[in-house]
């Protein structure tokens, strides 16, 4: 074989390694199921809701969605092993509302 066609089939068989390595390493996405409501609290007045995927940084999702909030909203969701909601502030740091 020429060269030309080694380097070729160098470079095929290396972006095949690195195309399966890709695909069948990759996490699985995250679906709709996986997704948390959340409710977005300020001064313990409701703001609105945002979903998110997990709980740590809801409450910066929150910050994010509503301008009114101006970085002081806390994030709750209904944990059912609590009687009231669980909160989580800017910090990570759990509450119970």
């Amino acid at each position: 074989m020429s060269r030309l066609r080694m380097s070729v089939l160098r470079i095929a068989l290396m972006a095949a390694c690195i195309f399966c390595l890709t695909v069948f390493s990759a996490p699985e996405a995250a679906s709709a199921a996986d997704s948390i409501s959340i409710s977005c609290y300020r001064n313990n007045q409701y703001v609105g809701n945002v979903v998110v995927l997990e709980v740590r940084g809801a409450a910066n999702a929150c910050n994010q969605v509503y301008s009114e909030c101006r970085g002081e909203c806390s994030a709750c969701f209904i944990d059912y092993d609590y009687v009231e909601e669980v909160c989580v502030d800017i910090f990570n740091r759990t509450f119970l509302r």
